[in-house]
């Protein structure tokens, strides 16, 4: 085991995800990103996500040290490897 925790956040975004803002929502922990990844549906379809006044809300694992990092304020989920829909194409 690596001794990273993976921490599960949701975050509500514009549709092409350049402003994103974490959810108020418990954040689970995870001892493994695979557990974490496995529990992205279930979160997408919690309370705190279906009622989300945002265009979009998506589910992240991130190591607790990256979701400190992020903060509480408005981020570009862009920057940090998510893949957006170009309605452009």
């Amino acid at each position: 085991m690596s001794g990273l925790l993976f921490a599960l956040a949701l975050f509500g975004c514009a549709d092409d995800g350049s402003a994103c803002q974490r959810i108020t929502a418990p954040e689970q922990t995870y001892e493994s990103r695979v557990e974490c990844l496995s529990a992205q549906g279930v979160a997408l379809d919690s309370d705190a996500a279906m009622a989300a006044e945002f265009p979009s809300v998506f589910a992240q694992c991130m190591t607790k040290t990256q979701l400190a990092q992020i903060g509480k304020g408005t981020v570009d989920m862009r920057k940090i490897g998510i893949a957006f829909a170009d309605a452009s194409s």
